[in-house]
């Protein structure tokens, strides 16, 4: 999962915020969303920085509150948007997911080893795009300033996405900081398409770049909350990003 003050995204790894909230206030006076994604990519370091071709280690804490659940979990991004998420928790296992360049995966104790295939494979590969750090028009059909909103009290632009796939996304930035403090989107599950809202909060500088440290997501009535304690730029290890045996034979078999 890059961590490039987005959900990064990770597809599967959409991080995310509090459920339920209003519309955006649609309103006359709306800046051009170019104009309000040049501000966001300037607050976090810049386009040189945040297209750079470094890869990118972040770790910290796990926690789904309602549950009682708590782990560590690790992520590593390569420049060629390949990308891997280990989520540890006792008592559990491992939870890992990734996309080679080509192909997504994931693997976890409760539904085993699987490779994704349609608006779930989508979404990872348009995440992954290193493109998608700085909003490149080339990912879109359209891309608008659809209203106002507001999180966690922080007053923000809302710019709608149409992907070329046809998806459609929103993020929502500080009219304060210019940084994304929400995204909006609608996720391909094993149970079907879910919404997913996710929070961003509390950006710290490692390297050249701004980072949100503390992320939320919320998806069928489940908070997951992710608190990144280190992001380490250029010297990572690129092992993670290797599928498990368990993927990787089902590669070979051809899905």
């Amino acid at each position: 999962m890059t961590m490039h003050a987005r959900p990064s995204r990770i597809g599967a790894f959409a991080l995310a915020l509090i459920a339920a909230l209003p519309l955006a206030v649609r309103g006359q006076d709306l800046p051009p969303a170019q104009e309000v994604i040049d501000r966001y990519v300037e607050a976090i370091g810049g386009r040189a920085a945040a297209t750079a071709e470094i890869s990118t280690q972040a770790s910290g804490s796990f926690e789904v509150p309602a549950m009682g659940l708590t782990g560590t979990l690790v992520t590593v991004n390569a420049p060629d948007g390949a990308m891997a998420m280990k989520v540890t928790v006792p008592g559990m296992g491992d939870i890992l997911s990734g996309y080679t360049g080509e192909v997504g995966w994931s693997m976890d104790p409760m539904t085993g080893a699987r490779l994704l295939e349609g608006g779930e494979l989508t979404s990872m590969e348009e995440q992954a795009d290193p493109r998608y750090r700085v909003r490149d028009a080339a990912l879109f059909q359209s891309v608008e300033t659809v209203g106002e909103n507001e999180f966690e009290g922080d007053a923000c632009w809302e710019v709608q996405y149409t992907w070329i796939s046809g998806r459609v996304t929103n993020e929502c930035f500080s009219k304060d900081s210019g940084l994304m403090v929400a995204s909006i989107s609608m996720q391909e599950s094993p149970m079907g398409e879910v919404e997913v809202v996710s929070l961003m909060q509390n950006y710290e500088q490692f390297g050249d770049l701004l980072y949100p440290t503390l992320l939320r997501q919320q998806m069928m009535g489940q908070e997951q909350v992710m608190r990144l304690t280190e992001v380490r730029v250029g010297d990572v290890d690129l092992q993670l990003l290797v599928p498990p045996t368990a993927i990787q034979t089902l590669i070979d078999a051809g899905g």
